[in-house]
């Protein structure tokens, strides 16, 4: 065999092992339990069951966080989240649980915050909730993601509303990955 076919035949072997390493979580059951089955069904009868905007919030909130310890698509667990969102958009509290639950999932989180951000205003009785936004994507930003532009805009947007964050120490990023 020549030497090139040998190159491409380990390229070719390279890249199928890379994709294997890529897609591999979805790979294998995922154990759902019986618990995380009941936990999601309880939290969407209490959605359906909920009289004001501040309980169906909540609600959603505890059915994203059960959908999310469940197999699936991330994409249900951000409906739920969002939904939360429209559902009191005054709250932080719904902005604070999906960044919780999706802060292995930088990107998503983003996603879901910079369409918070663009949905409502940011003053009068939603400008807690978009505080709590910024303050989630400027985490983010100095964080998981890594873009030292990006935060330092959300910062200087965040004391321009009159609520400044510390920028993260250096250090800090180190010891929540150890």
């Amino acid at each position: 065999m020549m030497t090139w076919q040998v190159a491409l035949a380990v390229a070719a072997a390279l890249f199928g092992a890379f994709i294997v390493w890529r897609v591999r979580p979805s790979f294998g059951p995922r154990k759902v339990t019986k618990a995380h089955r009941e936990a999601f069904a309880a939290a969407r009868a209490r959605v359906l069951a909920a009289t004001t905007p501040v309980e169906r919030a909540l609600a959603l909130c505890d059915a994203g966080d059960a959908r999310a310890s469940m197999a699936g698509n991330v994409g249900s667990v951000v409906g739920y989240y969002l939904r939360a969102m429209r559902s009191d958009p005054t709250s932080a509290e719904p902005i604070a649980r999906a960044a919780h639950t999706l802060h292995r999932r930088p990107r998503t989180l983003e996603s879901l915050l910079w369409r918070r951000l663009g949905s409502t205003p940011w003053d009068g009785t939603h400008r807690p909730s978009a505080i709590a936004a910024l303050i989630a994507l400027e985490r983010v930003y100095a964080t998981a993601l890594r873009n030292r532009t990006r935060a330092s805009a959300l910062r200087f947007a965040l004391d321009a509303l009159g609520s400044p964050v510390k920028p993260p120490s250096p250090r800090a990023d180190v010891a929540d990955r150890g």
